[in-house]
């Protein structure tokens, strides 16, 4: 195929894109959902720009870029997700730190070493977060490039580290890498679905040690085996024809200069197969011989209302049809015997007052009709308000109507059927823009665009401690959607007595994509550090009992309405994790302090 022909399909691409995006439109004004056309949308401009940017015009091959776009390609192909080849992401940072080699031994600006990096990660959050565009296309059109730019942090400070101490500027990568992926865990603009252990969240027995390290266990195992593919199968010594153009150092073997040390061995691929199969072996055994401390055990019924989130379930004030639907899947799921738990979606109900939940006429009509049919406790999301008293201090997230003052609620609350016994309790952590507006203090001027896309301004009332939903025979952690991604935070649940895991969640904002199924096996994570048991109600899907080992036992079809029946061995026991939260990230921020000040030292004495 001539170079010139790569143009051509670019171009195609391109135009791929635009078509793409006058047909995402089209559904728009329909009131019909994208689907997987985000995915195609990016894919095309990605692939048309780096066609164009590869071979260029003067009949040249920018080579390099075949290295940062494979590093991508393998890294998104290998995160859990449509793709799920595992596999590929012991080996994606690899070619990356091939490329970063090669940079650094032509001396290349940090332009130049930012483009690269920048390539590699946009071609990483497209495939693997195309989805969130589905909520919204400035979301997550702003998701992707921002968090591409915020990987490139590392990159970066990899090769600021090769300029100065080379010998270990692996290190900073991977301890700056880790600091990275814990800052997104805890400031404003958090984002931490992308945390390298979380790939492999669809191969829960693979990773059964998460009990001791968490996700970020699982990154640091990642990048150990992506530096040793490096050094066997991509560094100097093993691949000089990639290094052809330069050399690094006096050590650089020339092309065709392969002495006997240099040729692959097994002797020289066993460090790299043992550091894969040791954790996963040992996790094998783990998962396999695991047994569930012996404790009581709760039935539970997860519902499915399913109700399109974007044109259809908040589009009738009166709530009449979600509130019939949830009442008539429960009643069908009650024939089939009692239960402790009917567990209901995240926001399933609206307009409830958090002081007065018993006086709503939708909360009337629910325990009106569920009353004495077998189920002790219902437990549901809903969106409600708080209402400040005069003269009570208000909080950060206040609005005003009128002279009334109130904050909105993202909630959930556990009422005992038959009685006015009822808990509440507030989501704690919020999706940045659609939930919350970080840095509003120093971004006011940005207010009217956050409105204008349909974010939050004000944000949600929000609760400090986790604690757990009480009842009679169980005390069950009530996780809400976003909540369910963060490790450490969630284990704040198990330190004040939660036995299982309730989660509430609506992933029909994505579509029938990736991120639902993400979303889905990010749970089984959090069984796995806390070796709790989980049950999930989702709007539109799917629902699902999860064992202590994180094992999915049973689920439903996504965008089909229905029920789902189990039962949960409650756990008292608290696991490495919960008690020492997150270590790694401490030795990580520590070794990247270190690095990072040990480098603008060494700066300052060179001038």
């Amino acid at each position: 195929m001539r170079r010139s022909h790569f143009r051509i399909l670019g171009y195609v691409l391109l135009i791929t894109a635009a078509a793409t995006a006058g047909w995402m439109y089209w559904r728009t004004t329909a009131e019909q959902l994208w689907g997987y056309g985000p995915l195609v949308l990016y894919l095309s401009a990605f692939t048309g720009s780096w066609l164009l940017r590869t071979f260029r015009k003067d009949g040249t091959v920018r080579k390099d870029n075949f290295l940062s776009g494979l590093g991508g390609l393998l890294l998104g192909t290998g995160f859990a997700g449509d793709f799920g080849l595992s596999f590929n992401l012991f080996f994606g940072f690899a070619l990356l730190f091939a490329l970063h080699h090669k940079l650094r031994a032509r001396g290349a600006k940090t332009g130049e070493v930012f483009r690269h990096g920048y390539s590699a990660f946009l071609l990483f959050n497209l495939l693997t977060t195309y989805w969130v565009t589905n909520t919204g296309f400035g979301a997550g059109f702003f998701a992707m490039i921002t968090n591409s730019a915020l990987m490139c942090l590392p990159w970066l400070a990899m090769y600021w580290t090769s300029r100065r101490s080379p010998g270990i500027a692996v290190l900073a990568f991977a301890s700056c890498w880790i600091s990275f992926e814990y800052l997104h865990y805890n400031w404003g603009l958090n984002w931490p679905w992308l945390t390298l252990g979380n790939g492999l969240a669809n191969w829960p027995s693979a990773v059964q040690w998460y009990e001791v390290t968490g996700v970020l266990g699982g990154s640091v195992w990642i990048l150990a085996c992506n530096y040793l593919a490096f050094k066997i199968f991509f560094a100097p010594a093993a691949a000089p024809k990639l290094y052809a153009e330069s050399t690094y150092g006096e050590t650089s073997p020339k092309p065709g200069e392969l002495s006997g040390e240099n040729i692959l061995s097994f002797r020289k691929i066993l460090p790299f197969i043992a550091l894969i199969l040791l954790p996963v072996g040992g996790s094998l055994i783990r998962y396999y011989t695991y047994v569930a401390p012996a404790n009581d055990t709760i039935t539970v019924a997860a519902i499915q209302p399913n109700f399109e989130p974007h044109y259809e379930k908040f589009s009738d004030p009166r709530q009449r049809a979600p509130l019939d639907t949830c009442i008539r899947l429960s009643q069908a799921a009650l024939t089939k015997g009692p239960v402790d738990y009917l567990l209901f979606p995240e926001t399933s109900f609206g307009n409830i007052q958090e002081q007065a939940p018993l006086s709503s006429p939708v909360v009337r009509t629910l325990t009106g009709a569920l009353t004495d049919l077998g189920a002790e406790y219902l437990v549901t999301g809903y969106q409600g308000y708080y209402r400040f008293n005069p003269g009570e201090a208000v909080s950060p997230a206040v609005r005003h109507s009128g002279e009334v003052a109130y904050e909105a609620l993202n909630a959930a609350i556990q009422i005992k059927l038959g009685t006015e016994e009822l808990q509440t309790y507030r989501k704690g952590i919020f999706v940045p823009g659609a939930e919350s507006f970080p840095f509003r203090d120093y971004l006011p001027f940005m207010e009217p665009l956050v409105a204008s896309v349909g974010g939050s301004v004000a944000g949600l009332g929000v609760q400090e401690k986790r604690t757990p939903l009480v009842g009679e025979r169980a005390k069950v952690a009530p996780v809400i959607c976003y909540e369910s991604v963060f490790g450490e935070y969630f284990t704040d649940y198990i330190r004040e007595g939660a036995q299982a895991i309730f989660v509430m969640t609506n992933d029909g904002w994505w579509d029938n994509t990736a991120g639902h199924k993400q979303h889905l096996w990010y749970s089984s994570l959090r069984a796995i550090e806390t070796r709790r048991p989980v049950v999930r109600a989702a709007n539109v899907g799917a629902c699902a009992f999860i064992d202590q080992r994180g094992k999915i036992i049973s689920r439903t079809r996504y965008d089909r309405a229905g029920f789902l029946r189990g039962e949960l061995l409650l756990n008292d026991a608290v696991t490495p994790y919960v008690r020492f939260g997150d270590v790694v990230s401490r030795v990580a921020l520590l070794l990247a302090g270190m690095i990072l000040l040990s480098n603008v030292a060494r700066s300052l004495r060179r001038g």
